[in-house]
């Protein structure tokens, strides 16, 4: 268990906040394969890494738990948005992946900064995909703000499906373009009575929520015909392509580039 009244761990979260401070925020990028034509590119998922002051480049694991604790969310979800959104701008070629807590989503001036944020250039709204983070309740106030997010011209994505706060009556009343499947359900793999597997009873019910379902953490052969077989449209993992800087703008792509969703 972490002491948080430990003098190591409020100085690891001194470190933390003065690296975000002196811009060592960024991210990378992790894409989304279509399951017939790995080639085929839906978006990538931007993932935040933090670069410290001696040059060493921290996963979200390393500090994104400390900042929740700290509640800091906040900033870091806005901070990787602005980033995101300057992304796009950059390059019309480019479509991305943010992620954005629930809590976030349901506490209405936060909201309403996000909101304010992506309606600065609504140009930019149908290449962005927002991914909501399972930490927090997915109700009420959350629900409605999705909406609004939606209909800007966003995709939404339900992250993590199966670990978070979501119930299945809930996800039901949730307007999704997306269903990330987590990927324990593709590494833990359990036989069902009908003949159908637990993968495919995930993939299922999801596909009654959203038209598109990625099936995470596909990193072996056996785990990518899995997510085929059960029904997925969508694949994310090392197998696939591992996390990497985005490209630059005016950089050639090959045929994993990214294209316009849906």
């Amino acid at each position: 268990m972490i002491d948080s009244e430990n003098p190591d761990f409020a100085g690891h979260n001194a470190l933390i906040l003065k690296a975000i401070a002196e811009g060592g925020l960024h991210f990378a990028v992790q894409r989304i394969h279509k399951v017939d034509d790995a080639s085929e590119i839906l978006y990538a998922e931007c993932l935040a890494r933090l670069t410290d002051a001696e040059g060493t480049v921290h996963e979200a694991g390393a500090f994104v738990p400390q900042l929740e604790r700290l509640d800091c969310t906040f900033d870091l979800d806005f901070r990787m948005l602005d980033m995101v959104l300057h992304a796009l701008a950059a390059d019309s070629a480019l479509v991305l992946g943010c992620n954005l807590s629930a809590a976030n989503l349901s506490a209405p001036s936060r909201f309403a900064e996000v909101l304010s944020l992506v309606m600065r250039q609504p140009e930019l709204a149908s290449r962005l995909v927002v991914e909501i983070t399972e930490t927090y309740p997915l109700v009420g106030n959350a629900i409605e703000h999705l909406k609004m997010i939606r209909a800007l011209g966003c995709l939404i994505a339900i992250d993590d499906f199966g670990t978070g706060f979501a119930t299945p009556a809930r996800l039901l009343q949730v307007a999704a373009d997306i269903v990330k499947i987590d990927a324990s359900f593709v590494q833990d793999i359990r036989p069902g009575r009908d003949g159908r597997d637990s993968l495919q009873h995930m993939v299922g019910f999801a596909s009654c929520v959203a038209p598109l379902i990625v099936v995470e953490g596909i990193e072996t052969e056996a785990e990518y015909e899995a997510a085929r077989y059960a029904g997925a449209t969508h694949m994310q993992g090392f197998l696939l392509s591992r996390p990497d800087a985005p490209p630059q703008s005016g950089e050639k792509r090959g045929h994993g580039r990214l294209r316009e969703a849906g």
